[in-house]
């Protein structure tokens, strides 16, 4: 059976010499098995979409200030008095962006055959991040302390009030996108919130009430996504800004939990299972070797296809070990094989070396 090579999305800032060279890079690095080529200009996630709120001066203002400098630098935005907030103000306005990546990736596939059934993968944030990280980013802090977020939990409940706008300004330019190049394009679904949330949850024995809540959130965006022809992949994640996360799981049964819960509101939906991309590695922490971590996974329901995140650039026989770890634990061979996050926090050396990693194992899958 054949696993392909996922790419989360980033490169190195080196690499970033225009969409066409980005996406070469990742056809070239996949072993001819991707799951999409990804073409992520901003190595910092959404950091220049939260920078972007500021031209909306009419309608935003800084509550409190940050520089960014780490996750306990974020800022937060507000709405300043009598200002109504409109999908506009918080749309990620990449409709030309994405045209241009479109036709650098047509470029690339009329040049290579090969490629004619790859799709482009765009990385969409799930608008409960968006809606968090530009309302409530000074709730957020390494350990997701309880007693910061119960400070500011007024960032927090202003977050979630102003997620349906968040929520349209997503639909509408995923739409989009999708009437006029559909059959070319797969969505990243990424929400690393939904898994803070159900880590801390587990850290504070509150799984039973976390977990509803924030699997309707994501099967909710999902199920919207399907109605209009979209397809997707999610990401799952722990954070990885200047390559260190926010939380590190003890074990996969965050994760487990999240995906049980999700894919009961999709069957319910009438909504088909995307593959998930379930992180192991966490920040600068390889994937672990204990074969406990991964054992929650002999609970998660076998509809989801699984890409495991467990490829780092420093060993490629701890990779190997831990993807059999993971395999080993669900039961079934991955659909794909995966770094916990994207590349645009490693060098160039560590991103190839990773890279070669996942072409290993792909093979090895090929061949076996």
């Amino acid at each position: 059976m054949t696993r392909y090579a996922h790419f989360v999305g980033s490169v190195p800032k080196e690499l970033m010499t225009g969409d066409g060279a980005v996406l070469r890079w990742f056809a070239d690095n996949s072993g001819g098995h991707p799951t999409g080529l990804p073409c992520d200009l901003d190595p910092d996630w959404i950091i220049q979409y939260l920078l972007d709120r500021a031209e909306h001066h009419d309608v935003f203002e800084i509550v409190r200030a940050g520089e960014y400098a780490d996750y306990s630098d974020f800022p937060s935005y507000g709405l300043r008095p009598g200002a109504k907030l409109e999908p506009r103000h918080v749309s990620m306005d990449r409709f030309e962006r994405i045209e241009s990546v479109v036709a650098a990736f047509d470029a690339l596939r009329a040049d290579r055959p090969e490629l004619a059934q790859t799709k482009l993968q765009l990385s969409q944030p799930n608008p409960l991040d968006l809606a968090m990280f530009v309302f409530a980013g000074a709730a957020v802090s390494a350990g997701f302390p309880l007693g910061q977020a119960l400070r500011r939990s007024n960032l927090i409940v202003a977050a979630l009030r102003a997620l349906p706008m968040f929520t349209e300004a997503a639909l509408e330019e995923i739409a989009a996108v999708n009437d006029r190049y559909g059959d070319r394009v797969i969505w990243q679904v990424e929400s690393p919130f939904a898994l803070l949330g159900m880590v801390k949850a587990e850290q504070l024995s509150a799984k039973w009430a976390a977990a509803p809540l924030l699997a309707r959130q994501l099967a909710g965006l999902l199920g919207r996504m399907h109605n209009v022809g979209a397809n997707s992949v999610v990401h799952l994640c722990y954070g990885d800004y200047q390559h260190k996360s926010l939380l590190g799981p003890r074990s996969l049964a965050p994760a487990v939990t999240l995906l049980n819960h999700t894919a009961r509101h999709l069957r319910t939906q009438g909504t088909p299972l995307p593959a998930v991309h379930i992180p192991c590695a966490f920040g600068s922490e390889p994937a672990p070797q204990d074969p406990a971590f991964y054992a929650p996974l002999r609970r998660l329901s076998p509809e989801w296809s699984l890409i495991a995140g467990v490829v780092s650039s420093t060993s490629d026989v701890d990779s190997a070990r831990a993807l059999h770890l993971f395999e080993e634990a669900a039961g079934r061979t991955a659909y794909g094989v995966a770094t916990a996050c994207g590349l645009g926090r490693c060098s160039v050396a560590e991103a190839e070396q990773a890279a070669a990693t996942m072409t290993q194992l792909t093979t090895e899958a090929s061949v076996g």
